[in-house]
């Protein structure tokens, strides 16, 4: 019978055990089935979000989700806020709540296998401000040439000295390849024709009814970025590197905006992450190269042995968002995010016997190439009117859907916070 090998972090499981300033220790275990939890609760007002996974073997290339758990947070003052799984795996709060000051908050979840977890009780940290957040054309370290933003914070009023970082891109794109119509295909036939088969079908080219040529892509930060200026004089971050784009970076080809959020952190959140971070230089404790066991602040009540990895924070968070364009520094405009191609096909060639392809045959393919066989076609390849040859009366013009429609890779509603 064959035996799967289990592994956290491709060796085995490591346990690091921390207090607030004392070394941690390293033990090696044996693998276990282990809970994994990450949240934040920030003194936003919103929907908070709490994640709950497994540790997951070799041959699986994604976290395993924790499903139908039970989560809520409560706080000092009895209040019971409670979470619901989303499409995506998370738990959401059922309504938006912020963290307030002077309250302890404190995570609670109960998993289908009949655990319960507990966190310890969490206080809001003190509030900080971004000060300023700018971008700069330069040279990195590795020799690529792009734009660096960078932040700076003073918080000379704030007690906290302790911040974890994250930041939201936006960008357009604007789908080089776009025409006003759109192709609809209808009346469909395939005849066999000595030897050949023949293709008919009826088109029209209405104008687009939606915004397919300016749309919006997003990423989110990957890794852990942290800062502390507890060994310095000053409560002040200055000049910290939050984020690269290479200049041929397709997301700087037009309007380009970035949301930095910066969590201030306790003591022992800000050392959980750190520890974690050295482990594994991982996006965070639910990414595929798992760290190991890192112990946090929570635990199981009803299994003192159940080991669970995550930690339940409750930060103050400040943000800023800045815009700019490859066109507000010396740099050439970077090439589209994607490879377009223009193929141009003779719709009056049906047949094969030319020994070339059926073209006709070839344009109702990549017209229809994600459609539904049972309903009339709507266009996934764009036709450029303005490039019809005078010689030829029945002539396509084919570009890939992500050249000709943005809406085949972002998405055409505009934030409401963008700014042109």
């Amino acid at each position: 019978m064959k035996t799967k090998t289990y592994s956290l972090f491709g060796l085995a499981i490591l346990l690091i055990v921390f207090a607030c300033r004392e070394p941690y220790e390293v033990e090696t275990l044996t693998f276990e089935d282990i809970l994994v939890v990450e949240s934040t609760i920030t003194n936003e007002l919103k929907h908070q979000v709490v994640k709950l996974s497994r540790t997951f073997i070799l041959e699986e290339s994604e976290p395993v989700t924790e499903e139908n758990a039970t989560v809520w947070v409560e706080d000092s003052n009895n209040n019971i806020y409670s979470f619901s799984q989303n499409t995506e795996g998370q738990y959401i709060s059922n309504i938006p709540f912020q963290a307030i000051n002077n309250l302890e908050y404190s995570l609670y979840i109960s998993t289908q296998d009949g655990n319960e977890y507990k966190s310890k009780p969490s206080i809001l940290t003190a509030e900080s401000e971004i000060t300023n957040l700018y971008s700069e054309l330069l040279t990195n370290d590795d020799g690529e040439e792009g734009i660096q933003i960078f932040l700076d914070s003073e918080n000379q009023n704030s007690d906290t000295r302790y911040f974890r970082y994250e930041y939201e891109e936006t960008y357009q794109i604007i789908a080089p390849n776009y025409v006003n119509e759109e192709a609809y295909i209808f009346n469909y036939s395939a005849v066999p024709f000595g030897g050949n088969t023949l293709v008919d079908f009826s088109f029209s080219f209405p104008n687009r009814t939606q915004e397919e040529r300016v749309c919006y892509g997003f990423n989110n930060s990957t890794g852990i970025l942290q800062a502390s200026t507890n060994d310095l004089i000053f409560n002040t971050v200055s000049k910290l590197p939050v984020h690269f784009i290479n200049k041929n970076n397709g997301v700087l080809r037009d309007r380009y905006s970035i949301l930095v959020k910066q969590y201030s952190q306790s003591i022992e959140a800000y050392t959980f992450y750190k520890v974690v971070n050295e482990l594994g230089n991982i996006g965070s404790v639910l990414s595929q190269n798992q760290p190991g066991y890192v112990t946090g602040n929570i635990e199981s009540t009803t299994n003192p042995n159940s080991k669970v990895i995550g930690y339940f924070s409750v930060e103050s968070i400040a943000t800023k968002r800045i815009y700019f364009s490859h066109n507000d520094f010396a740099i050439l405009r970077p090439d589209y995010l994607y490879k377009c191609e223009k193929i141009a096909l003779d719709g009056s060639d049906n047949t094969l016997s030319d020994r070339t392809p059926n073209q006709r045959a070839e344009i109702y393919r990549l017209l229809t190439l994600n459609a539904d066989i049972n309903f009339n076609y709507s266009i996934t390849y764009n036709l450029s009117s303005s490039e019809l040859p005078n010689n030829i009366n029945d002539y396509w013009i084919l570009t890939n859907p992500e050249c000709g429609d943005c809406t085949s890779v972002g998405s055409n509603i505009q934030p409401d916070f963008w700014e042109d």
